[in-house]
């Protein structure tokens, strides 16, 4: 009569949970990757929003006071747009005017533009939550310094 050898069943418990840690730990790292590459999609698609208005805004700022264009922004949720300032530097508006710069999760892009952007009340800065925005851009004179501005409002 053979002797049965019983390892391999003995030690199939222990690669049960090898094999199952292994396999969490791979979804936990999956789950991950698929969350930064979707948050980076996500800040793609804005930035090329983005970019078609600073593009349209450049072409009214070299138009001169007076042009004026609507167009439609859809802002994802989680991220915000300034126009207008460095990140940090909103208050000293209008020094950074010709610039804007997309926020998602504490990180922040940054673009130059060639327009030099304000809000509705030519005193600060213009911000976009998330959400869609129906955008009316104007190019205007600012009579206390006489600098031109494309104002963004809604």
């Amino acid at each position: 009569m053979l002797a049965a050898d019983r390892t391999a069943a003995v030690s199939l418990p222990m690669r049960f949970v090898v094999a199952s840690i292994l396999l969490m730990a791979t979804m936990v790292l999956l789950a991950t990757a698929t969350s930064g590459f979707l948050a980076h999609i996500r800040m793609s698609a804005l930035g090329s929003e983005i970019s078609e208005l600073d593009t349209t805004a450049s072409l009214l700022y070299s138009g001169g006071p007076g042009s004026n264009f609507t167009m439609e922004v859809n802002v994802p949720a989680g991220c915000q747009v300034v126009l207008g300032s460095m990140p940090g530097c909103e208050s000293s508006w209008p020094l950074d005017a010709k610039n804007y710069f997309l926020e998602y999760d504490g990180k922040h892009i940054i673009w130059e533009s060639r327009a030099a952007y304000s809000n509705k009340l030519m005193d600060g800065v213009a911000v976009l939550g998330p959400g869609e925005h129906r955008l009316f851009m104007e190019t205007v004179i600012d009579p206390s310094d006489g600098m031109l501005f494309v104002r963004i409002y809604e």
